[in-house]
């Protein structure tokens, strides 16, 4: 099974979990905006805090995150996948037209700002596959 990349849309810091015995420390790692991770299968479980996935960030950076924080971050909209950059760019061409139909230049600048973000997260995704694949 391969790993699933997702893409982060916003910065954002983590506290990465220690594992080792008898340590209580921690790091903090700032995630960028545009960050590729890909969520492997690989998994490891503490009775303490449940189930973790091994994380690799931009192909360079692993480290186990709590499978509760990965959920955590897709609600809150902070990683995505190729399938939510579609649906959100097939969702903006829709308001653009919408806008363009109703004479709405304010929703159509709107919009086509967000639509320009996806369209710059769905290349940066699609050259990390293409990377990979090679």
């Amino acid at each position: 099974m391969k790993p699933t990349p997702y893409i982060a849309v916003k910065t954002f810091d983590h506290q990465v979990d220690c594992f080792c015995p008898d340590a209580d420390h921690s790091e903090v790692i700032t995630i960028q905006r545009g960050d590729i991770l890909e969520i492997t299968p690989e998994r490891k479980y503490t009775v303490i805090n449940g189930w973790y996935a091994l994380v690799i960030i931009n192909q360079s950076f692993s480290f186990y995150m709590a499978v509760e924080d990965i959920e955590w971050y897709f609600t809150k909209e902070q990683l995505i996948s190729m399938l939510d950059v579609d649906l959100q760019i097939n969702y903006y061409q829709f308001k653009i037209n919408q806008a363009l139909d109703e004479a709405d230049e304010i929703s159509f600048m709107n919009f086509t700002e967000k639509m320009n973000d996806s369209n710059e997260m769905k290349e940066k995704l699609q050259m990390y596959l293409r990377n990979v694949a090679v």
